[in-house]
Parts: C-alpha cells; structure tokens; sequence
C-alpha cells in the first residue's frame, strides 16, 4: 500500500506534467494550443480559462475551478494559458 502524500498540482503543473501516483489516468498540465481529444474525460481547470469545442457547433467555456464531464470527441482550446486536472 502506498503511503499516504500530498502534491502542490497547481505549482507542479505549470512547470510540467504531472501523473499522480495510485490514481490512473489522472493527471495536471498546462495547456497553451488547442489539442484534440477522441472521446470520454473529466476536466477541472485549476487556472486560467478553456473552451471545450464540441460537435454540432456547441462548447463549454471554463473559468478557474469549473468542471467538465465530456462524453464525445471534442477539442481543448486555451484562452492563452490553461492548467488542468484531467482524468480519462
């Protein structure tokens, strides 16, 4: 069993990314151009602002400390810079 920690992700996620030991396929890194994804994950946006570009023209804008639970392809667009905590 791994013993128990604590991780500054904001901090660390600005300088890189960043996986967290024991929780698979949760991870924090900044985001500066506009990425595709193929399918389902949870964003939390720890700083700055994203547009989550969905199909049939619709999106989700986050603001710092917003959520979003994405179930189809879509794309990460950064207002400049945005930091992330994704899982998926």
């Amino acid at each position: 069993m791994m013993a128990s920690f604590k991780l500054h992700l904001l901090r660390l996620a600005r300088e890189g990314q960043v996986e967290v030991p024991g929780v698979p396929g949760l991870r924090a890194y900044t985001l500066r151009e506009r990425v595709e994804r193929p399918g389902p994950a949870f964003y939390l946006l720890l700083e700055g602002e994203l547009v989550v570009d969905l199909p049939e023209g619709r999106y989700l804008h986050l603001r710092r400390g917003e959520a979003a639970r994405v179930t189809e392809p879509h794309r990460l667009l950064p207002v400049e810079r945005a930091v992330l905590l994704e899982l998926g």
